[in-house]
């Protein structure tokens, strides 16, 4: 039998573990291994460190801990793990975090924000315990990275964990919050189509991100039913920053058949966009028309302002902390993936395509 068929099933499954757990993980009686936790001293020094080996390998932590924590800081705290990379400057960063401070000042929960890196530099079993003793009571995680190691070592020591919109997808039955993204680019596409573009194109963000590329397929679905060509094989990846749009764009416009129209996947991408238009002497939106994605300040103070899909990324701030304090406190979320509502705000980023354009 390999050593992970032979751990307990909460190693394995990301269940909460149990003292019987670690009893039978250090081959002792649950009394004993009570004992060995409450500190008490009549137990073996061989036997002793066989517990306190198997508590650190399954991170266990014991309800008197919880409660300890949670009494000397008064009060339940989140832990929310960032993405660190100009966090400060992120639009969609300083949204969310609005949101979700509302939502924890009403429920009288603390949030404690942290980069990720203090989260992936660490053995997630390790890193989930110290949580879980410093009275956390979930983990809300906003970063490009997923891991089931993680996700399992929290549900170990008994901390439910929230995804807001991951890049990466998680499991089916892991929490998570985020926007129709296939909606919202279907009907900004749908705009431009109505416009009068026949030549889109569709700038995403980074390779493989699960919202990139479903934003990816809106804008096909739409193409597709509208008789035009789009191919969801070169999504243009790269970050959703001002650079990438940049680089994207300007290889687009400058290539023999430039497009007339581009839906970018971020507002941060779409900056960029503008900018490789104002550098080739193109006026948007008289020869190019431009859809962003998210709708933060940067869309309504550009010039032109952009016309770009709302995403209302407060509301998901505020619901991911009502989500995870709702499963902290052993609730059932009514559902395992909540999406809400997109819609587009038309501004002066957009318009019929050149004269000798249409077609």
């Amino acid at each position: 039998m390999n050593e992970a068929a032979s751990r307990p099933a909460s190693a394995r499954t990301g269940r909460r573990t149990t003292l019987r757990a670690v009893a039978d993980l250090a081959g002792v009686s649950i009394a004993t291994a009570s004992k060995v936790v409450n500190g008490r001293s009549d137990v073996a020094s061989e036997t002793r460190m066989l517990v306190e080996r198997a508590i650190e390998t399954l991170g266990y932590v014991s309800q008197g801990e919880r409660q300890q924590s949670l009494q000397a800081a008064g009060e339940s705290s989140v832990e929310l793990v960032v993405e660190p990379k100009d966090a400060s400057l992120n639009p969609y960063l300083a949204t969310f975090l609005g949101g979700a401070l509302e939502a924890a000042e009403e429920l009288r929960v603390a949030l404690i924000v942290r980069p990720f890196g203090t989260a992936s530099a660490r053995a997630p079993v390790e890193w989930a315990r110290d949580l879980a003793r410093a009275g956390r009571s979930g983990v809300i995680e906003v970063t490009s990275a997923y891991s089931a190691d993680r996700e399992h070592a929290l549900g170990r020591a008994g901390l439910p964990m929230v995804l807001v919109d991951p890049l990466d997808v998680p499991r089916t039955n892991t929490p998570s919050i985020g926007a129709t993204n296939w909606a919202g680019a279907y009907e900004a596409t749908r705009h431009l189509i109505e416009l009068g573009h026949r030549d889109i194109r569709y700038i995403g963000g980074p390779a493989g991100a699960h919202c990139s590329v479903v934003r990816g397929h809106g804008w096909a679905a739409a193409m597709a039913e509208a008789g035009l060509t789009a191919d969801v094989s070169d999504l243009s990846p790269g970050g959703f920053t001002f650079e990438h749009g940049l680089e994207a764009a300007t290889a687009m416009l400058t290539a023999t058949q430039p497009p007339t129209a581009i839906f970018v996947g971020s507002d941060a991408s779409a900056m960029g966009v503008l900018e490789a238009a104002r550098v080739l002497g193109l006026s948007v939106p008289a020869d190019l028309s431009v859809v962003g994605f998210d709708d933060t300040i940067l869309a309504r103070s550009s010039n032109p302002q952009l016309t770009t899909v709302h995403q209302p990324i407060a509301a998901i701030g505020r619901t991911a902390v009502a989500t995870i304090v709702r499963l902290s406190r052993g609730e059932t979320a009514p559902t395992k993936r909540v999406e809400l509502a997109t819609h587009l705000v038309v501004r002066n980023s957009t318009a019929a395509p050149p004269p000798h354009r249409r077609r």
